[in-house]
């Protein structure tokens, strides 16, 4: 069953006071944005016993801390970073400069990112809730010389959506909504757009496979390798790492690029294909976990249920 939508009360009643911290924001310097960002985010961290919890008992069992104690010093480093995320989603158009992006990642991976020297017209992207994935587009088409095409799911809140997706769509950024992604991103494809989908969360058995992610099982969506496999366009992983300091640097980090030859047995080629991108986007993540989204639904044995 899907989410039950909010009532307009329930909708302005969230809207105004965020209406209200966004305008607030956009008036204060980059590093003040990110000191109140920081305050209140870290109130929350102590206030939302939920995902406080739910973070620190994913980094236990994802393996990357051993033992409770450390978990908690990194699940604090990881709301800090996700303060940062939206201190920067509110100033986007004001802080942004392409000339602080940049780009790394294996040679052939490189080589597609930019379009000059692309071997294949176009590619598929499977990107992570990582660092500041607001800012990858926009960064992401400017420095390779593409457009892009993002597969989005709709905001709980639609008119906090609204003004966060004011600053990601762009003529050069096209937004498509989830319900329609296969089918306008083979269009996307085919105009020669990059097609880009968040795969790091819990999929829906019907939208989804089962990978393994730090060593556990979980469900992925499988719309990147159906792409793959339908189009023939490699798939690149990828995230957007936040650099040190405090003045909107970003390194766009590519993966190894997947390029699967199918079998007769489609099944099994979209899961291996959803393997390869899941087990990238791991090696990716764990080289500074603390800018992964921890607190997001993943494993199918985390505690035994979805929490």
């Amino acid at each position: 069953m899907g989410k039950k939508q909010k009532s307009k009360f329930t909708i302005w009643a969230e809207y105004i006071p965020f209406l209200i911290f966004y305008k607030f924001m956009r008036l204060i310097p980059l590093k003040a944005a990110y000191a109140l960002s920081s305050f209140f985010i870290g109130c929350g961290y102590y206030l939302d016993a939920r995902h406080r919890n739910r973070t620190i008992n994913h980094m236990l069992h994802a393996g990357i801390v051993k033992d409770r104690k450390e978990a908690v010093k990194l699940a604090k480093k990881c709301w800090h970073e996700f303060s940062m995320l939206l201190a920067e989603i509110f100033k986007m158009d004001q802080c942004y400069d392409k000339a602080k992006i940049t780009i790394s990642g294996p040679p052939e991976s490189v080589r597609e990112f930019n379009k000059e020297t692309a071997k294949f017209k176009t590619h598929i992207l499977g990107v992570a809730h990582y660092g500041n994935w607001e800012a990858a587009g926009h960064a992401y088409c400017e420095l390779s010389g593409r457009t892009m095409a993002s597969m989005m799911r709709p905001f709980d809140n639609p008119k906090i959506g609204e003004l966060i997706l004011s600053h990601r769509a762009s003529p050069l950024h096209q937004l498509i909504p989830k319900n329609l992604g296969i089918r306008q991103g083979l269009k996307a494809l085919n105009e020669g757009r990059v097609f880009t989908v968040l795969v790091d969360q819990h999929a829906a058995h019907n939208e989804g496979v089962e990978t393994i992610f730090f060593g556990h099982p979980c469900m992925t969506h499988k719309t990147p390798a159906l792409m793959h496999l339908k189009t023939g366009h490699p798939l690149i992983p990828e995230v957007t790492r936040r650099l040190p300091g405090k003045d909107f640097r970003f390194e766009i980090v590519l993966g190894n690029m997947i390029k699967y030859e199918p079998t007769d047995d489609k099944e099994r080629d979209v899961q291996v294909i959803t393997q390869m991108c899941t087990t990238e986007l791991e090696r990716l993540i764990r080289e500074q976990p603390e800018q992964w989204m921890w607190a997001a639904r993943r494993w199918l044995d985390a505690d035994g249920r979805h929490r």
